[in-house]
């Protein structure tokens, strides 16, 4: 997993579906398993984070803009995953976001 902590931008490979969604604005909440990613969300430190960037797929570069969505982070916090994409009962980092589009210039 590739995270720009310096840019402030967290780096999300999604799956096809997933990345569609999030195009089309039904999608504004992205769910990541807290066992997983607490070393990298939890204690506050997903605050390092503004913006995050979604990759259709592992190893698409972040110049191809047909693969690639900015979101701007709203929020996150843990949730139970059992209502949630994951549909796992145990806790996910909820990250809400709002779409920028499929490109970033950093401020």
């Amino acid at each position: 997993i590739t995270m720009s902590i310096k840019d402030g931008i967290l780096d999300l490979p999604i799956k096809k579906y997933w990345f569609n969604c999030i195009k089309q604005g039904t999608k504004t909440h992205e769910y990541r398993n807290s066992a997983i990613w607490q070393s990298r969300l939890g204690d506050n430190k997903w605050q390092r984070y503004s913006i995050v960037r979604f990759r259709q797929g592992q190893t698409v570069k972040s110049t191809d803009k047909n693969k690639v969505l900015y979101g701007k982070i709203l929020s996150v916090k843990k949730v139970n995953g059992k209502n949630t994409d994951l549909k796992i009962n145990h806790d996910v980092f909820d990250i809400e976001f709002e779409l920028i589009g499929d490109t970033y210039a950093a401020k």
